[in-house]
């Protein structure tokens, strides 16, 4: 399995706790990947295992007055579409989102694979309603065999085409307990494009607060 890596120097003068997610919003994304906490002046690697094979996951949450927790409710090890070397397609794989008595889950292999390239499907029927869907908390996405990486609401009796993301955010918080952010996330997170920047990515955190990447 493969990784990607983000070496962070500290350089504001103060301890801070550096997170890694896929998305630059407060919770309950960004899914919280992996963090590390960086004393003053000192310096830390971020390491974040590329997933193989991809998961799809349905996932709850619940946003407390400070921070968020995440809770998966089922994952299922997913393939995506590609181009064969004779310029032939692999179509991904497609699953099935079903509620029943307002539990999600998954279910795979009982639709045709419908996975456009680089991607795989989410189909969810007419079994919960946007409603339902936002009271839930519900999220569907993708993630590693261990975690989710990205996940959104579902709406139902829709397909989505999702393609896993090479581009990732750094920011950092005050504190964490566990997987779980308690407090305000910073305003101004640092993009990474990892599919235009090689892995290890070298990242100072200046006196000034800036984020910059000296790759």
């Amino acid at each position: 399995m493969s990784s990607l890596v983000v070496q962070v120097q500290n350089q504001t003068g103060q301890t801070h706790n550096y997170i890694l997610s896929q998305d630059a919003v407060q919770p309950p994304k960004p899914l919280l990947l992996a963090n590390v906490k960086v004393p003053q002046e000192g310096s830390a690697m971020i390491t974040l295992d590329i997933p193989d094979p991809y998961y799809a996951y349905a996932i709850t949450y619940q946003a407390p007055s400070h921070g968020s927790s995440v809770e998966t409710i089922a994952k299922r090890p997913i393939t995506l579409g590609k181009v064969q070397d004779d310029g032939t397609q692999t179509l991904g794989t497609t699953v099935q989102y079903v509620v029943t008595d307002k539990v999600p889950d998954l279910a795979v292999g009982a639709l045709p694979m419908e996975g456009k390239v680089n991607a795989f499907e989410i189909r969810t029927g007419s079994d919960f309603t946007e409603k339902d869907a936002k009271k839930g908390n519900f999220l569907i996405g993708y993630g590693s065999k261990d975690q989710p990486y990205q996940g959104f609401t579902p709406m139902p009796a829709s397909s989505f085409q999702i393609i896993p993301s090479q581009v990732f955010y750094l920011n950092f918080v005050d504190e964490i307990k566990g997987a779980t952010v308690i407090s305000e996330i910073s305003g101004n997170p640092l993009k990474i494009d990892f599919s235009a920047l090689d892995s290890p990515v070298s990242v100072l955190h200046n006196k000034d607060g800036e984020f910059v990447i000296e790759n």
